[in-house]
């Protein structure tokens, strides 16, 4: 039972980690063709360029953790930690850039909030882990995990605040807000639970397993894909906000 649900895990999470990817891809590209008269092949070099860029990513967080080094807990820091800045710098860019910012005038806001469904297969896999006595029941949703709510409520938002226009935008911005802190309670309670000085938890097992190749693009993509999402749709959000309350030029009107 513990091999199946272990086996499980890793299947799931692997082609997880590979329908995101191409998601976030074909994103990219989409973004890029909608926001402004380009031609196709320029915005099929720039999403290459990101495939490239997030490939290596994941190739080099798969090779450093499939040689053993990130699972020294004893190490001052702690070597996982040495992976985690990258991704977080990188969604403050994300957030900075005024390039990424007219990219997001450009993106429908439906994608970037009904994506976060993933998260419900995420909690699967964390599942599947306890069941297979790699991870302590608190990192799970018949724990003190509720970002599954995230991941269920995330189609719901998209439609109603986007699709149908019956929630106002402020729904969904409140939405990504109470995301952010699911998530940071259980990005929390994954350090208090691994083998570190700060540990708070100490039922067994300890969380070592984001150490090891394939869970440790948990903490290098998929939890940075979840907080780079929600933090693009309320700047999203905010910036489509900011447009529509300024008056149109009468010049401008006159034209139209």
């Amino acid at each position: 039972m513990e091999t199946n649900a272990l086996q499980g895990a890793s299947a799931l999470f692997i082609g997880l980690v590979v329908a995101l990817y191409l998601l976030v891809l074909r994103g990219t590209y989409q973004a890029f063709r909608q926001q402004g008269p380009q031609s196709a092949a320029t915005a099929r070099s720039r999403t290459l360029v990101a495939a490239a860029v997030l490939l290596l990513w994941l190739a080099v967080c798969a090779a450093v953790a499939g040689s053993g080094f990130l699972s020294d807990f004893n190490a001052r820091p702690p070597r996982l930690m040495l992976v985690l800045p990258l991704p977080l710098l990188t969604a403050v860019w994300l957030a900075r850039s005024e390039a990424v910012g007219r990219l997001l005038d450009a993106m429908p806001r439906a994608g970037l909030v009904a994506l976060q469904s993933f998260r419900v297969l995420m909690e699967v896999v964390l599942w599947l882990l306890f069941v297979g006595g790699e991870i302590p029941v608190q990192m799970t949703f018949e724990g003190l995990n509720y970002d599954i709510l995230t991941g269920l409520t995330a189609p719901i938002i998209a439609y109603f605040c986007f699709v149908r226009r019956s929630w106002p935008w402020q729904v969904a911005f409140g939405w990504n807000i109470a995301g952010l802190l699911i998530l940071v309670n259980i990005v929390t309670i994954a350090f208090l639970s691994a083998p570190l000085p700060i540990r708070y938890f100490f039922n067994e097992p300890a969380n070592t397993i984001v150490a090891r190749f394939p869970m440790v693009w948990l903490p290098c993509f998929v939890v940075p894909l979840a907080y780079t999402l929600h933090v693009l749709s309320m700047r999203q959000l905010l910036r489509r906000a900011a447009a529509a309350r300024v008056p149109t030029p009468p010049h401008a009107a006159s034209l139209a």
